[in-house]
């Protein structure tokens, strides 16, 4: 699969979350994930739990309900994180993708791979899309979700470490530091 202009600017935005947060960039990584659903209820329960590494090392457990299991699990995301990260607020989802990849798949075709594709829109700064790739769409869903929100927490941790550093050394007088830190910072807000 051919890389979009998107994919490229991220990949620069994530070479600057190494240069600039290094180890403590925030990592979010699956470890459970459970949905609920009665033909009675208007609501999916959607239980998770994920790792979060960077800053704090621990395990985040989750439960949430949603019109559907992918409403559950972003709102579930999004209450956890919304009051450290308020530039989640610009953040929404307006397509969901899933393709089945058979030609991966043996005897009746019901293991083969899908990969789910979540595309977001940040206002003002376009879509963007998150991939994941596996043999079940739960777990493919509930990896691309992390993804998105693992980016968008790091691109505005590298924000304010950015001001802090650019503050740092205009109060110096470091112009070549400070002309670095306004080329990075232009590469976040691409995105």
């Amino acid at each position: 699969m051919q890389k979009t202009p998107q994919e490229f600017k991220r990949q620069n935005v994530k070479q600057l979350f190494d240069k600039i947060l290094r180890d403590a960039k925030t990592n979010l990584m699956p470890v459970s994930i459970a949905a609920s659903e009665s033909l009675n209820d208007d609501f999916t329960t959607t239980e998770f739990s994920f790792e979060e590494t960077g800053i704090k090392e621990r395990i985040v457990s989750k439960e949430s309900k949603g019109k559907g299991f992918i409403d559950g699990l972003f709102q579930g995301l999004y209450s956890s994180y919304i009051e450290e990260y308020p530039s989640l607020e610009k953040i929404q989802l307006v397509d969901i993708k899933v393709n089945p990849i058979m030609k991966a798949s043996k005897a009746l075709g019901s293991d083969a791979q899908a990969s789910v594709i979540f595309s977001v829109e940040v206002d003002g700064h376009g879509l963007a899309e998150f991939q994941h790739k596996s043999r079940s769409m739960i777990y493919s869903g509930f990896t691309a979700t992390l993804e998105a929100f693992q980016f968008y927490i790091n691109c505005e941790r590298t924000f304010h470490k950015i001001q802090i550093i650019l503050g740092d050394a205009e109060q110096r007088n470091r112009g070549d530091i400070a002309q670095s830190c306004m080329t990075d910072l232009s590469k976040l807000t691409e995105v």
